[in-house]
C-alpha cells in the first residue's frame, strides 16, 4: 500500500469539489479512508462526493456516519440534509410520494439551521421583520442554498410590496428544489400580491399535493381560494386543516370569514367563537364578531374582552382589535362616552404602527390633478374596441369606505346582466408597478392611446377569473377614486359610481372600522377630514374633466327614495331596469365587505343619522371639515 499523506489528500478532496469534480474528490477521501477508516473529515468529503454524483444512497450512508462523529459540525448536517431532500425530490419523480414526504422529514430533522430558522419566523409573526431579515440572511451566509431561508426573505419582500426581490429569491429556491411545499406557499401569495389568481391557484394546489399531512398547505389553499371567490371550496380547505390540527385559532377566524362572505351566519358566528375560544387574545377574532353588524355581545363575553386586555404578551394589532371590538359592545348597549373611548384607544394603537402623511396625500392629489386634464385625457382617449369580444364593460364603484358603496354594488349585481365581484385589487397594482417605474402619474402621461388599451386588456384578461362572462361586472375597489383619469383612458367603455354620505356619518362609521390593512388615514379624525376634503377635491375635478362619465350616490337619498336612486343608477349605466334590484337582500352572492350582514337585509333608516348620538365626541372633526360639512353632496 502506497504512503498516503492524510493532510494532503484531504486538501486535495475538498479542493476537487469546490472545481466540481467529484470522482477525483471521492478517490482522494478512499485514500484517506484506506488508511484511516474512522476519519470524520474523509467520511463527510465522500459523501459530498457522491451526492454531486447523485448516488444519493452512498452520500447519505456517509454523511450520516460523518454526522454521528462529528455531531455539532452545521456544514456535515447541512450537507446531510441537502443529500436527503434531493433524496426526497428523485422519489417524488417517480410517484413514491410517500417515501419522499419521509425523506424530506429527515431533511429537516438534520437541517442545523431549523432552529434559526423557526427563530426567525417568531420574529416576523411578532412584527420583527428587521431581526427575521437578520436572521434569514445569517443562516444564507453559511447555507446560499437553504430553501426555507429564501423563502423567508421572499415572505418579507412581498410584504414590503417588493414582488421582483420575491420573484428572484423563489427563483433560486425552485432551482434548489421544486418538490418544497413552502416555496409553493410563498408562490402563491406572490402571484396574489400581483392579482394572479390562477397562478395562485396552481400553486397552492401543488403544495397541497405535495405534502397533504400539513396544515398549512390546505390553510393556505384556502386562503387563495377565498381570494378568488371560491368560498365553499375555501370552507372545506380550512375544514381539512382543521382536522389536522384543531388548534388553530386563525384558522378558525379564515373560516368564520368565509361563512361570514357565503352569508352563513350561524356558521361564521361559530368560527369565531371556536377562535376566541382557542385564544381569547386573538383580537381580531372578536373583531370579526363585531364586524357582523347585527351581532350583540353577551355581558361574559364583554368580560372576557375586558380580561383578555390586562394580558401582557397582546401585540399591538390584537389589543386594537380588542378596543375597536369593546367599542362596539359598549355602543350597542347605548354607553356612548365608553363606546368612543375604546374606539379612540382602538385607533391611536393603529396609528402608532401605521402614519399617514397628510401632505404626501396631497400633493399625489395635486399631481394627479396636473397630469389627468380635460386635454389630456382627450388626447389618451383611446376607441374603446377590445380584443375580448364582446368587451365586457366594468362598473367602477368609488368612494370613501363605509359610504354605502356595498349597497350600491349588492343593488347592481342583483341585476341580470351584472356580475358582483369585490374590491379588486388589480387598478392598484398597476399605479404601484408605475411608481416603481418612472413614477405616476409621470408615467401614465408618458403612455399612448396603444399603451392605456394594453393596460385595459391586462384589466379584463386578470379579472376574468371574478367576472365570468356576464356584460357587465362591479369593481368595488372604494380607493380606485384616485385613479379614474387612469382607468378612463385604459377602459373608454367603462362606468363609474361615486357613493357618498354625510361627511360625520361617513368619518364616524370609518373611524369605529378596524380595517385590515390600506385604510391609515382612518386612525386620527383630523386625517379623517382632510382625507375627506381631498376625495372632493378629486372627484370635482373628475367631474369637470370626464363630464357625464360619473354618477353620484348619495346614500341617504338612495335609502328614502330607493326605487326613484335605483332607476337613476341603472339609467347611467345604460341598463333597465329590473325589479330584482330592489330585492337586492335577496341575491345570493358572496360578499366580502363590512356591511356583508347589513345588505343581506332590507334597507334600513337608522343607520342615517346614527352618528349624532356621538356629537359630543365629534365637534374637532366637524371643525376640521369646514366647508365641506356642508357642500359635500354638491361638490
Amino acid at each position: 500500500m502506497r504512503a498516503v499523506d492524510v493532510t494532503a489528500e484531504l486538501h486535495r478532496a475538498a479542493a476537487s469539489l469546490r472545481a466540481g469534480h467529484a470522482a477525483r474528490a471521492k478517490r482522494a477521501a478512499q485514500d484517506v479512508l484506506a488508511v484511516e477508516p474512522s476519519n470524520a473529515r474523509a467520511r463527510h468529503l465522500l459523501g459530498a462526493a457522491f451526492a454531486r454524483e447523485g448516488n444519493l444512497a452512498k452520500a447519505i450512508d456517509h454523511l450520516q456516519t460523518a454526522a454521528r462523529a462529528m455531531p455539532g459540525q452545521r456544514a456535515v448536517a447541512a450537507d446531510l440534509a441537502a443529500a436527503w431532500q434531493r433524496h426526497a425530490d428523485g422519489l417524488f419523480g417517480e410517484g413514491r410520494d410517500d417515501d419522499a414526504r419521509s425523506a424530506q422529514r429527515e431533511a429537516i430533522s438534520c437541517d442545523p439551521f431549523f432552529p434559526d430558522i423557526r427563530a426567525a419566523i417568531q420574529a416576523g409573526a411578532e412584527g420583527r421583520l428587521r431581526d427575521a431579515e437578520t436572521g434569514y440572511r445569517d443562516v444564507l451566509k453559511a447555507d446560499p442554498n437553504h430553501i426555507h431561508a429564501l423563502v423567508g426573505l421572499a415572505n418579507i419582500a412581498i410584504d414590503r410590496n417588493a414582488p421582483d426581490d420575491a420573484e428572484r429569491l423563489l427563483g433560486r429556491a425552485m432551482s434548489v428544489s421544486a418538490n418544497v411545499s413552502h416555496v409553493h406557499r410563498a408562490l402563491a401569495r406572490l402571484a396574489m400580491s400581483r392579482s394572479r389568481f390562477p397562478e395562485a391557484e396552481a400553486a397552492a394546489g401543488r403544495a397541497v399535493k405535495l405534502n397533504p399531512e400539513l396544515a398549512e398547505s390546505w390553510t393556505t389553499l384556502g386562503t387563495v381560494l377565498a381570494w378568488g371567490l371560491k368560498q365553499a371550496e375555501a370552507a372545506n380547505a380550512f375544514e381539512r386543516a382543521l382536522a389536522i390540527n384543531p388548534k388553530q385559532p386563525r384558522v378558525h377566524l379564515s373560516l368564520g370569514h368565509v361563512h361570514k362572505a357565503l352569508g352563513n351566519s350561524d356558521a361564521s358566528i361559530r368560527a369565531y367563537r371556536n377562535a376566541v375560544g382557542a385564544d381569547a387574545g386573538l383580537g381580531e377574532a372578536w373583531w370579526s364578531l363585531a364586524d357582523l353588524k347585527t351581532y350583540r355581545f353577551t355581558d361574559a363575553e364583554r368580560g372576557a374582552m375586558q380580561a383578555a386586555q390586562e394580558r401582557k404578551d397582546l401585540f399591538g394589532r390584537d389589543r386594537a382589535a380588542l378596543h375597536f371590538a369593546l367599542g362596539k359592545a359598549f355602543e350597542d348597549s347605548g354607553e356612548v362616552d365608553q363606546a368612543f373611548e375604546h374606539y379612540r384607544r382602538g385607533n391611536d394603537l393603529r396609528a402608532s404602527h401605521e402614519s399617514f402623511n397628510v401632505e404626501r396625500f396631497e400633493a399625489q392629489c395635486q399631481r394627479l390633478r396636473q397630469a389627468f386634464t380635460a386635454t389630456a385625457l382627450a388626447e389618451k382617449q383611446g376607441t374603446g374596441r377590445s380584443a375580448v369580444d364582446p368587451a365586457p364593460i366594468p362598473i367602477f364603484v368609488i368612494g370613501l369606505p363605509r359610504s354605502g358603496s356595498t349597497l350600491v354594488d349588492q343593488i347592481l349585481s342583483s341585476h341580470s346582466r351584472v356580475q358582483g365581484t369585490m374590491e379588486l385589487p388589480h387598478v392598484l397594482g398597476y399605479v404601484r408597478e408605475l411608481e416603481r417605474g418612472a413614477g405616476y402619474p409621470d408615467a401614465a402621461q408618458q403612455m399612448s392611446p396603444e399603451d392605456l388599451q394594453a393596460l385595459g386588456e391586462r384589466y379584463l384578461a386578470e379579472t376574468a377569473s371574478h367576472r365570468g362572462d356576464a356584460p357587465y361586472f362591479v369593481d368595488k375597489m372604494p380607493n380606485n377614486f384616485l385613479h379614474v383619469g387612469l382607468i378612463a383612458g385604459m377602459l373608454p367603455q367603462a362606468r363609474f359610481v361615486d357613493t357618498r354620505r354625510h361627511p360625520l356619518g361617513c368619518a364616524l362609521s370609518i373611524y369605529k372600522q378596524n380595517f385590515a390593512r390600506g385604510q391609515s388615514f382612518s386612525y386620527r379624525l383630523d386625517t379623517l377630514a382632510a382625507y375627506y376634503k381631498g376625495y372632493l377635491e378629486m372627484m370635482r375635478h373628475w367631474q369637470s374633466v370626464l363630464p357625464g362619465r360619473i354618477h353620484r350616490v348619495i346614500y341617504e337619498r338612495m335609502v328614502d327614495h330607493t326605487e326613484a336612486e335605483t332607476r337613476r343608477l341603472l339609467a347611467h349605466c345604460d341598463l333597465p331596469f329590473e325589479e330584482s334590484c330592489l330585492r337586492f337582500f335577496e341575491t345570493d352572492r358572496v360578499v366580502r365587505t363590512a356591511s356583508a350582514e347589513q345588505v343581506r337585509q332590507p334597507i334600513y333608516t337608522d343607520a342615517k343619522e346614527h352618528w349624532q348620538a356621538f356629537g359630543p365626541h365629534l365637534s374637532a372633526l366637524e371643525s376640521a371639515l369646514g366647508d365641506a360639512l356642508h357642500r359635500w353632496d354638491r361638490a
